[in-house]
Parts: C-alpha cells; sequence; structure tokens
C-alpha cells in the first residue's frame, strides 16, 4: 500500500510538473513585459511558443489611443522588414520550381535595369545584404522629401535603387532596402503577377494566415491598429508613409498567432524542401545574415546542445517588431509593438534569458525620459547633475542619446535647456562634429547669431564634409 501511494505521488508530481513550470514562466515573463509597458517603453503583442503550444500570449495597452480601443489577439500590426524573410521565401520557391538562379545576375531577369550594375550583381547577394546597391534609406532627404509619395514599382526603383555600388559586390555586408525591392520587382517578372498577389497565392493562402497581407493605406483591413510614436509627453500620432515604398522589404502586416503558423510551416517542407531550407539559413562571410534571417548561435541549453536562434526585427512609422526562433528548442518569440522605438532586441532576449532560466535585465527609463522629468521638477541644473551621477556610477551614456534629447527638448518649446543639453555633449565629446552642429541649430534658433557661427566654425573644422555647415556658415556672414 505504501509503495503504491509512493507511485501514485510520483506519477502526480511528473504530472504537475509542466503545468507548473508554465506558469512560472507566464508569471515571469507577463511582469517582464509589464514592466516595460508601464515606463512607455512597450504597447502591442507578445506571444512565446515552443513546439507549437503556446507559453505566453498577451495584449498590452492600445490599437487606438483616439477611441481607446485595447490591442487584442486580433490586432493586426505592421512587421515592417520582416517582410524580407517572406519575399525570400518567394525567390527561393522560384528557384525551387526551376524559374530563377541564385547566382544568376540582375540583369537576366530585368533587361531594362541598368547594366552595369545589373550584370554584376546576383540574387543570392541581394538576399544576404552583400551587393553594395545604396539602402534608399540613406539618400539625403529621402524622408523628409519622398516618404508620402506614391511610387510605381518601376519608377522607384529607377528613381531609389539605382544609385551607383557603395562597394564592390560580394565583398562587404551593408543592409539595403533597396536590393529588396529589386528582388521584388524579379518576383513579379517572372510571375507576371504583383507581389500581393503572387505572395497571398504562394505563402499566405496554402498555410491559411488569413490575418496577414500586404498593407495598403486605401484598403479597410479590420482590426488595423494605429501606429504612435512616444515622446517627452506621451503618445503621438507617427509620420504619414505611403506603403508602395516599403515594398518587398517592409509592407506587410500580421497578428502573433498567424506568425505562429508561418513558424511552424518554416519546420515542414509545405513550403520549401529540406535543401533550400538549409540554404535560407546559410550566412555570408561578412555577417551572420543568411536569406531574410539573421543566424547566430547561443549559448548551450540545459542538455549542453548548441542552439540556434534565426531572428529578424522590423521597424517603421510607428511601428516595431520581431520575430525569434530557437530552431533546437523549438521555441518562438513574437513582439508586435504599436509605439515606435520600443527596446524590441533588449525585450527578445530578456524572455529568452526567462525560458532558460537565466538572469535577465528588468525595464528602465530612457535617459531622456529620467532628465525630462528631473527638468520639470527641479530645473536643468539639477537634470545636468543627474546626468553627472549616472555617468560618475558607470552608466554609458552615448553622445547619440544625449543629442536625441536636446532635439526632443527643442521639439516641445524648451529652447534654452537643449541649448544646455547640446553644451554638454560638446564638453563629453569634443571631437564630434555633429555635437557642435547640433549645439549651432539651437543657438540659430533662439536667434543667437555670434554663438551660432561660431559653433558651425567648430564643426565644420573637424568635419570638413559638413556641407551643411559650409552652407549656413555663408549664409550667416
Amino acid at each position: 500500500m505504501k509503495l503504491q501511494l509512493t507511485i501514485i505521488m510520483c506519477i502526480l508530481n511528473t504530472l504537475l510538473l509542466p503545468t507548473s513550470f508554465a506558469k512560472e514562466k507566464f508569471n515571469e515573463i507577463n511582469n517582464f513585459i509589464q514592466g516595460f509597458h508601464d515606463i512607455k517603453q512597450f504597447n502591442g503583442n507578445v506571444l512565446v511558443a515552443q513546439n507549437g503550444k503556446v507559453i505566453f500570449e498577451k495584449s498590452f495597452g492600445y490599437a487606438n489611443f483616439e477611441w481607446d480601443l485595447k490591442n487584442t489577439a486580433q490586432s493586426k500590426f505592421r512587421i515592417a522588414s520582416m517582410t524580407k524573410q517572406f519575399t525570400s521565401m518567394l525567390i527561393l520557391q522560384l528557384v525551387q520550381e526551376g524559374h530563377l538562379k541564385l547566382q544568376a545576375p540582375i540583369s537576366h531577369y530585368l533587361s531594362d535595369y541598368r547594366k552595369d550594375i545589373g550584370e554584376k550583381v546576383t540574387i543570392h547577394q541581394l538576399l544576404n545584404h552583400t551587393s553594395g546597391i545604396p539602402n534608399y534609406l540613406r539618400s539625403k532627404g529621402f524622408i523628409k522629401n519622398n516618404s508620402r509619395d506614391h511610387f510605381t514599382v518601376d519608377a522607384f526603383i529607377k528613381q531609389f535603387c539605382s544609385e551607383d555600388l557603395e562597394f564592390e559586390p560580394g565583398t562587404k555586408f551593408r543592409y539595403s532596402n533597396s536590393g529588396y525591392a529589386i528582388l521584388g520587382k524579379i518576383i513579379e517578372q517572372i510571375s507576371k503577377q504583383s507581389y500581393q498577389m503572387v505572395l497571398k497565392q504562394k505563402i499566405l493562402a496554402p498555410l491559411g494566415m488569413k490575418n496577414t497581407g500586404y498593407d495598403s493605406t486605401s484598403a479597410i483591413i479590420k482590426n488595423r491598429v494605429s501606429g504612435y510614436e512616444v515622446n517627452l509627453t506621451g503618445h503621438v500620432n507617427t509620420d504619414y508613409l505611403d506603403m508602395s515604398i516599403p515594398y518587398a522589404a517592409g509592407s506587410m502586416y500580421s497578428t502573433a498567432r498567424d506568425l505562429m503558423i508561418w513558424d511552424a510551416a518554416l519546420y515542414t517542407q509545405q513550403l520549401l524542401d529540406k535543401t533550400l531550407t538549409e540554404k535560407m539559413y546559410q550566412v555570408s562571410t561578412h555577417r551572420n545574415y543568411a536569406y531574410g534571417w539573421e543566424v547566430k548561435k547561443l549559448s548551450e541549453n540545459a542538455s549542453s546542445q548548441p542552439l540556434t536562434q534565426v531572428n529578424h526585427s522590423g521597424a517603421i512609422n510607428g511601428f516595431n517588431s520581431s520575430i525569434t526562433r530557437i530552431i533546437e528548442d523549438k521555441y518562438l518569440i513574437v513582439l508586435l509593438n504599436n509605439t515606435g522605438g520600443a527596446p524590441i532586441s533588449a525585450i527578445n532576449t530578456g524572455i529568452t534569458n526567462i525560458l532558460y532560466g537565466k538572469k535577465h535585465h528588468k525595464a528602465k527609463k530612457r535617459l531622456s525620459q529620467t532628465l525630462y522629468e528631473e527638468i520639470k521638477k527641479n530645473g536643468i541644473k539639477a537634470a545636468i547633475n543627474t546626468y553627472t551621477d549616472l555617468k560618475n556610477n558607470g552608466e554609458e551614456i552615448s553622445e547619440h542619446s544625449l543629442n536625441d534629447f536636446g532635439y526632443e527638448l527643442m521639439s516641445i518649446g524648451l529652447l534654452k535647456e537643449a541649448i544646455e543639453i547640446f553644451k554638454l555633449n560638446t564638453i563629453n565629446f569634443p571631437e564630434s562634429s555633429n555635437a557642435y552642429d547640433s549645439l549651432a541649430e539651437a543657438y540659430l534658433s533662439n536667434t543667437n547669431t555670434p554663438l551660432a557661427l561660431l559653433n558651425y566654425k567648430k564643426s565644420l573644422a573637424l568635419d570638413e564634409n559638413n556641407v551643411g555647415a559650409r552652407v549656413v556658415i555663408e549664409r550667416l556672414k
């Protein structure tokens, strides 16, 4: 009888372990994400699963702040550059069908593309960002002057994806949305259909991903969430972006549950055979980037087996997102945020560490928010003292973060405070041309022409290629 009772207790303990483990992980992840949400660093949906079973799923905050509509499991988010993994899948499917070769040059498929580049750059190099074709987002004035305009695919590629090469193809890695726009056009050229239609026919419909698609500003899309940004005073509507621009590099929307379907399909040969699936995860010699996926090794798990993490994030006006798959243990982490600029990488790392029982860093206020609260409460001098204390205590504070904070202060009318922050940046980074340029701009906004001129000259002395400073100096003279 005693032996039977012992056996029964052992069985019960074994049955209870998974439930207890899942509940513990759920609570730990929930508290972790809530910490980011409480300080306005995450607003959206999170899904964590293993081998098709959900460990954690929850919606945080609002899909629309004006109407107080909360995010739900049905909320559809723009996933930005996560689109690239779908584009790479379509390309590999065309390879599988014999319509395309990875080592063939662009010109083989796009006869009207610029010849001197099209005959040198291969499909393979477009996929892993080693083409040397410049990223249109880095074109001067692009965001300000062109992001609201609607383009046809041909017009966009001709104007923004056909510039001189930055380096010899295959010799370096440099992330390029332009390369994936060209891939989208190649898909259309071979299939004789729009990218949107091919995506639906070859991936979304076969998998039953009914809540995923190619985003359109004009279309009515049920449960589509609105995009926002977070500034010093709270949430604001994000800037408009015409969705013809991100195209095959970043124009999709999806839900966490649909991305779970996508994850499951990638473990099968429903869409792609085994050989090409393996090819999809082969990184280049220049970076841990494969075909639409970043691939890296994680530290060993409890079974002392090395872990392979495939991941891609996305960022677009008002949204950022991430999908992470740990192949050996079949973990999936999906993060979908609609308030722009969330620390997605840090959140993703924290959840991964929780899953493997490792330490993780809790949410912490941004430097700008900490200093702004001090300015409101005690003034700019107190804020600078707080900055000094943080720095003396070993906190690494970049030039970029201080510079951004100065511009945030300018945007809400705190010009004198912004000048003090920019001055602080020049003191801490005296060799930075950009720091003096920003200070000069702030002085100019404050109609202090002599100090503006002085700092523009300092900026130009540190960087003779600062054309903007040279132009303003001549104008001020």
